[in-house]
């Protein structure tokens, strides 16, 4: 262990550096010139670390610290903390379109924000990070469809392990026929009509929002944008996954009712703009 007599500067020099691509995720003031900063990288996973004089250094951080911004991170970790500290900040992608529109910087602050709520620290998840960046380009390019939303959401379910199940019937276990399904975001995966009636809280789906969602899942990042919902697509999938994360929650995210407000429709219920 290094002793506790040894320059700050100088452990730069002792202990290895680590540099990795990275999204902020949210920051903290700490004391007059520090900030801690909680970010999602593409080799560790979600971390947190000190950024020593960051609210006056503008060469090391500079305004590189700010939500959303996509960074390389360069770092050192410390025996006696549990904070990494930050040594550097590169820009990588500025995000200009979320800085400059209140709607994108909403969307944006949903996707973080889930993110940042329900991952553990220091586990790494590529396809997380891939996801996350794609679509927070996706909005500042000007895709502002529901359909993302819903998009992200699946997939984000999927990189974290928790996917729905939608086919088969997650009570009988038997292949889904007929035309009445329903959702149960407890047992998180769909029921079938014969099964229904012994499950409670169930939410209606029909069989093409079914098909759509499984489209979602499997569908190109390159192609998200393209794909289109039918309305009644739209309507039960935004209540089979708004039910189904708040599971996993155990809260209402603040950015959610940022989102409503700014649409003006506590459903999502916007329409596309592009």
């Amino acid at each position: 262990m290094f002793s506790s007599s040894v320059p700050v500067f100088l452990l730069r020099f002792l202990m290895p550096l680590f540099k990795t691509p990275a999204v902020i995720l949210h920051t903290l003031p700490y004391g007059e010139s520090d900030q801690i900063v909680t970010f999602y990288t593409l080799d560790f996973g979600k971390m947190k670390g000190m950024a020593k004089g960051a609210k006056r250094s503008r060469k090391r951080f500079g305004s590189r610290l700010e939500i959303a911004s996509y960074v390389k991170v360069t770092f050192f970790e410390k025996e006696t903390s549990n904070l990494v500290r930050l040594s550097n900040c590169d820009l990588i992608r500025p995000f200009e379109g979320l800085r400059e529109d209140i709607r994108k910087l909403a969307w944006a602050s949903y996707f973080i924000e889930l993110v940042n709520e329900m991952t553990a620290e220091k586990i790494q998840n590529k396809p997380l990070f891939r996801l996350l960046v794609a679509f927070l380009t996706f909005i500042d390019r000007g895709s502002l469809k529901e359909e993302v939303l819903r998009i992200f959401e699946i997939r984000f379910l999927s990189c974290l392990g928790y996917q729905p199940q939608l086919d088969p019937c997650i009570h009988c276990q038997k292949k889904l026929t007929g035309e009445r399904f329903f959702f149960s975001p407890v047992k998180g995966g769909v029921v079938c009509s014969a099964c229904a009636p012994s499950l409670p809280d169930l939410i209606p789906v029909s069989l093409g929002t079914l098909k759509t969602l499984l489209l979602a899942h499997t569908l190109p990042l390159e192609k998200v944008s393209r794909i289109s919902f039918s309305p009644q697509s739209l309507k039960e999938s935004r209540a089979l996954l708004s039910s189904f994360l708040q599971q996993y929650l155990g809260k209402e995210l603040k950015s959610k009712k940022f989102l409503e407000q700014i649409n003006g429709n506590a459903e999502f219920g916007m329409r596309n703009s592009e």
